[in-house]
């Protein structure tokens, strides 16, 4: 074998993950992936290496009207989320939503420690009129999420890398998923979550990490 075929090889052997999904396991590691998800965001947004910063206000983000009401639209992403898993039918394709969504949290959870961002939500306050019910829904997310962690917004990205999994199966489901997300990523908006910023920078991301791992990396079987 000459040099040049020993590097391709050597390179792809480096482009290659185990395919360890399969639907026995599924639910298993989905509460795995969960639960290593919310412990890496959490752990970031409540402790800091340094002071987070605020990040310029555009216009978009000065005109956007602050919709308490749609943070029932921002907290189902936790609905997405089971959806996209459990409707999932190709293991490979699942295989790669677990490997991409997985990096994508890291990645970002170390941004966030590197450059810890924040919003200025005490110029949000909840209004007494609102409804119990969705006041008290408010009120608990802020309790448990601190305004830090914002760009790039982990909410808009963890949505939308979501629904494009099924630009792989079930395309007909695609359209159905990306509006939801995009609806989840216009909320974070409204509930003032995150700065417009966050949510293309979310996007990007989400379109990165897709492409990566549905397209540059291999899968092999578990041997």
């Amino acid at each position: 074998m000459n040099s040049a075929t020993s590097g391709t090889s050597n390179a792809a052997k480096r482009w290659t993950l185990p395919l360890f999904l399969t639907q026995e396991t599924k639910y298993f590691y989905g509460v795995i992936l969960f639960l290593t998800a919310a412990f890496l965001y959490l752990a970031s947004n409540h402790f800091h290496l340094s002071e987070p910063q605020l990040l310029h206000m555009t216009w978009i983000d000065r005109s956007t009207p602050f919709i308490p009401q749609t943070v029932w639209i921002y907290v189902g992403e936790y609905i997405l989320f089971v959806s996209v898993y459990i409707t999932c039918r190709d293991m490979v394709n699942l295989n790669k939503y677990f490997y991409s969504f997985l990096a994508m949290q890291t990645l970002s959870v170390a941004i966030f420690w590197i450059w810890p961002t924040t919003y200025p939500r005490d110029g949000f306050p909840l209004p007494s009129t609102l409804d119990p019910v969705t006041y008290y829904l408010f009120s608990s997310l802020r309790a448990s999420d601190t305004p830090a962690n914002c760009c790039p917004s982990l909410h808009v990205s963890s949505v939308y890398l979501s629904s494009f999994i099924f630009l792989d199966e079930q395309r007909e489901k695609f359209w159905f998923f990306f509006v939801w997300a995009t609806a989840i990523a216009v909320s974070t908006l409204t509930t003032k979550q995150h700065y417009v910023i966050d949510v293309i920078a979310g996007l990007f991301s989400a379109f990165i990490f897709y492409w990566v791992f549905h397209h540059r990396f291999e899968y092999r079987k578990k041997s």
